[in-house]
């Protein structure tokens, strides 16, 4: 009985798409797909990742392109700070009124409010009387403050 290598077990748990591949084994609560390496478990992407690009800087993390937590295309992951890893979120707050990220309203002026959180703080862009309004100014500050916001650039 001949034994898999580590890789042969993980592209056995990986359906190889045109763009992402998707892990089909377990997944943390997350969504994010388990893999058992060297007795312990580790991110699926995170472990596709090094052996594909090297190794993962302290401090940093590993950031999926694609927006697919499942995905472990090397292709679709990179390396990345947690400040870029959160400019490149998608959606909004799932407790937003709006639907749009950095976007609110405001019960007392009876508007739309638009925001943005950079480097700690949070910069308010104004007042609006859509959605769609205060969707293009946000768009527009992340885009000149953000390097690592996919979604923004696509739809720019």
């Amino acid at each position: 009985m001949t034994r898999l290598t580590a890789r042969e077990r993980f592209d056995s748990k990986v359906n190889r798409g045109a763009e992402c591949w998707t892990w089909t084994a377990a997944t943390h609560p997350d969504g994010y797909g388990k893999f058992y390496l060297d007795g312990k478990v580790e991110y699926a992407h995170r472990v596709a990742f090094v052996w594909h690009h090297g190794p993962i800087g302290d401090g940093m993390v590993v950031d999926h392109a694609c927006h697919n937590r499942a995905c472990v295309n090397p292709l679709h992951l990179r390396m990345v700070t947690g400040k870029q890893n959160q400019e490149n979120r998608c959606g909004s707050a799932s407790t937003s009124k709006s639907g749009v990220r950095g976007v609110s309203w405001n019960a007392k002026r009876r508007t739309w409010a638009g925001f943005v959180r950079h480097n700690s703080a949070t910069i308010y862009l104004g007042y609006f009387r859509t959605v769609a309004e205060a969707e293009a100014v946000v768009i527009a500050k992340r885009l000149e403050l953000f390097t690592h916001n996919n979604l923004d650039r696509v739809t720019a």
